[in-house]
């Protein structure tokens, strides 16, 4: 995010083998700016590459999330869901399991309290409809 993050990759990285490097190694932090889907949300991609990142940095989660540009909070919260080891590994199936299901309950939240609130409007109007009328025409 920083032009000064930037200069700490070195060459050497890219040598040592065919597997791509942690995003700490390579010296890029990811940026939390560009990696949002069409509704706003971060990618599934982004939210591993910051997990990864903020395991294998050095830094406390604090900082890492403040050189992504993301809350300690939503930093924490992923590093929970996906509990990287030592070395930044994580397990990617279990950590996009948990973001459908979050994702999942959030719906059906939603539709929860929609429905909550139709029941509710319906009961009245047949509280209306139900009390006499005063001195109607019949």
């Amino acid at each position: 995010m920083t032009p000064s993050s930037s200069p700490a990759s070195s060459p050497n990285d890219s040598s040592l083998s065919s597997v791509p490097p942690p995003a700490s190694r390579s010296g890029t932090t990811p940026d939390a700016a560009a990696a949002r889907d069409p509704q706003g949300h971060f990618t599934q991609d982004f939210r591993l590459a910051a997990v990864r990142y903020a395991a294998t940095c050095g830094k406390s989660q604090r900082a890492a999330a403040a050189d992504m540009g993301l809350s300690d909070k939503t930093l924490s919260m992923w590093i929970n869901d996906a509990r990287p080891d030592a070395a930044g590994i994580v397990d990617g199936q279990r950590f996009d399991e948990l973001a459908q299901l979050r994702a999942q309950n959030r719906e059906l939240l939603a539709r929860n309290q929609r429905l909550t609130a139709e029941r509710d409007f319906l009961k009245k109007c047949a509280t209306y409809f139900a009390s006499p009328t005063n001195g109607g025409s019949r």
